[in-house]
């Protein structure tokens, strides 16, 4: 019983002794410095729009204008209880030459007997032109005020090169015309033709 025991003992020490015999031990080696990585070369490649012109320079609209019924004086009058029934509307789709408007007049006569209302002089002030679109980058147009309408043009707004681009309104307020009337006139019903011209230069 006791070698039995014994033989086995030491069958087991040498079954635990063989793993140990079949160990291998590396030897430490460094790790490799990493390399830092550039930055490639820049690619550069453009990006391109042609926009064309669609359309022309116009003027779209353009007011009357009415001092209604009023007492004649024996004295000179202005009569400023003017109403204009639209604005101007100037369209310019990406034209650079610049434009400029003008306004000139026939004079006042009567409608009926066509005898002329003596030393009538109408004047005007500046409209608020404005852009239609509120995004517009373009400088706007420059008006002028007074404007003394006769019957050579004179200049409303004017539009220097590169600039009034887009499209624009300009209101003109109530009482934004004057009409002068010296004494010694008769009574009736007068008119005046009124031209409006755009041109596609500036003044």
């Amino acid at each position: 019983m006791i070698k039995f025991v014994k033989g086995i003992a030491t069958l087991s020490a040498l079954a635990l002794a063989l793993p140990a015999s079949l160990l291998t031990v590396k030897a430490a080696t460094t790790a490799p410095t990493p390399t830092t990585a550039t930055s490639p070369s820049p690619i550069s490649k453009t990006s391109s729009v042609a926009l064309q012109q669609t359309g022309s320079l116009s003027l779209d609209s353009a007011p009357d204008i009415s001092f209604g019924t009023q007492d004649l004086s024996v004295s000179k009058t202005t009569y400023t209880d003017s109403v204009f029934d639209d604005a101007l509307h100037i369209t310019n789709p990406g034209f650079p030459s610049g434009w400029s408007l003008t306004v000139a007049d026939t004079g006042f006569t009567d409608t009926t007997s066509k005898a002329p209302l003596k030393g009538a002089a109408l004047s005007l002030v500046a409209p608020s032109l404005t852009a239609d679109d509120s995004t517009n980058e373009s400088d706007p147009p420059v008006t002028k005020t007074p404007v003394a309408v006769s019957s050579a043009a004179s200049v409303v707004a004017d539009a220097p090169a590169g600039t009034g681009i887009g499209a624009y309104t300009g209101d003109y307020a109530a009482g934004a015309a004057s009409l002068y009337v010296p004494a010694g006139n008769i009574g009736g019903s007068y008119s005046s033709t009124l031209t409006w011209t755009l041109s596609d230069a500036p003044a």
